[in-house]
């Protein structure tokens, strides 16, 4: 193979696997060693008890991260009951742009919820979402118009004033 392809195929296998990073939250696994037991000891017929080595571990349990709090966001809404624009976040509570993100969206219900709808999944705890909505990288933000069509995406950390800006760019009145 020539270097450039070499250098390709580098690339894109440290971008699928930072991908993969982000969508776990940047969690991994904790190993726990299974404890070891004790020796056993076993009578000789030419003599006083020996001791036999302990048996190895069988195996090795491996511990899950601990689950997420998201009592700080609520459910989202039904996209289908929209009459107004609509804000929807992907992400997780695992993730930290994503929990900067969450003070973003407090925020924006609380100056435009009137006029704005502002939802938050968390594709961890609800995978299906992040395949329907095709998403590969966590924050992403999707912006609706009031009769539910997608109009705008964005990935990472979305400020408030920008989000309001690029709804008002798109030409949705909020």
């Amino acid at each position: 193979m020539k270097n450039g392809v070499k250098v390709a195929i580098v690339v894109l296998l440290a971008v699928a696997v930072a991908a993969t990073f982000a969508l776990r939250g940047g969690k991994r696994a904790e190993y726990v060693a299974v404890p070891e037991q004790p020796a056993v000891t076993t009578p000789t017929a030419q003599g006083p008890a020996t001791q036999a080595p302990a048996p190895a571990p069988a195996a090795v349990a491996i511990a899950e991260p601990a689950p997420a709090k998201s009592a700080e966001i609520p459910a989202p809404r039904a996209v289908a009951a929209a009459v107004k624009p609509r804000l929807l976040e992907l992400g997780s509570m695992r993730c930290q742009s994503c929990l900067e993100m969450a003070k973003v969206l407090t925020a924006l219900r609380a100056s435009q919820g009137a006029k704005l709808q502002v939802d938050f999944i968390d594709v961890f705890e609800q995978p299906e979402a992040a395949e329907r909505h095709k998403i590969s990288l966590i924050p992403t933000q999707i912006l609706f118009d009031a009769s539910g069509k997608e109009i705008f995406r964005h990935t990472g950390y979305f400020a408030h004033d920008d989000i309001l800006a690029k709804f008002r760019d798109l030409g949705v009145k909020i």
